[in-house]
């Protein structure tokens, strides 16, 4: 289980195109920002998305990618509302594992209101141990992430790690919002959605800056993680954080 030089230092999975913009672009951000080689896999087309359509969404998948200035992309077509953990789809990402040899993933939690973001992270889940058997889907060579980081979709979770985003959260909105189609237009006659609803960029930043307050931040992304994490050293991880700090 070797990496090369194309090999990935993270991996950020998402059910749809947006999905990785919009929750964990500041982590990719802030990877690429230390000299790591970061990557995005979506599962789906989006196809089955009020607004917009998927060749729309594919390249606005481009451009947001460009913007967060990511070393790989994978776009695969899993079915759009029908995301599901089953031998196919888990040979697929099985496939972008053994390609890129991830050290570090992140996935949707795989508890969530919508159905694909619980998939996505479901299979990851399985395939981050599965993809490390010799025997298992042979013809690859095998390759198991060394952790897997949840990050949270609709439903709320309770963090266990906040990654402090605060100098890249300006350029991770503008990864987002190249998603156009999805967000607010007054001049659309599309259906509206929770997205793009005039309020939503307000809720976005605001749930950035929750989570930035419990470290003392401006701004944090929030993820799970199965276990506890482990830390070599766990007196300077505290340094430079906390709500209440010394004056």
């Amino acid at each position: 289980m070797s990496r090369t030089s194309d090999s990935l230092d993270v991996l950020a999975v998402g059910a749809h195109p947006d999905d990785v913009e919009l929750t964990v672009g500041g982590t990719l951000l802030l990877a690429k920002s230390r000299g790591l080689r970061t990557g995005i896999c979506h599962c789906t087309q989006g196809e089955l998305g009020t607004r917009g359509t998927a060749e729309i969404r594919a390249a606005e998948a481009r451009a947001a990618a460009e913007a967060l200035d990511v070393d790989a992309v994978e776009q695969l077509d899993l079915g759009d509302g029908r995301l599901c953990v089953n031998e196919p789809n888990k040979k697929a990402l099985a496939r972008v594992f053994r390609r890129w040899r991830p050290r570090v993933v992140l996935a949707p939690y795989y508890r969530d209101l919508h159905p694909d973001h619980e998939a996505a992270g479901q299979l990851v889940r399985q395939v981050a141990f599965l993809a490390g058997l010799v025997h298992w889907n042979p013809g690859d060579e095998p390759w198991r992430p060394e952790g897997v980081l949840y990050y949270m979709s609709h439903t709320a979770i309770e963090p266990k790690l906040i990654v402090d985003i605060s100098a890249h959260f300006e350029q991770k909105k503008v990864a987002a919002a190249c998603y156009a189609s999805q967000f607010f237009n007054a001049e659309s006659t599309e259906r509206s959605t929770f997205i793009s609803g005039e309020g939503f960029w307000d809720w976005w930043e605001g749930r950035s800056r929750y989570f930035g307050h419990f470290v003392g931040v401006p701004h944090g992304e929030a993820y799970f993680v199965d276990g506890p994490l482990p830390m070599a050293n766990p007196f300077d991880a505290f340094t430079g954080f906390g709500k209440y700090r010394n004056s």
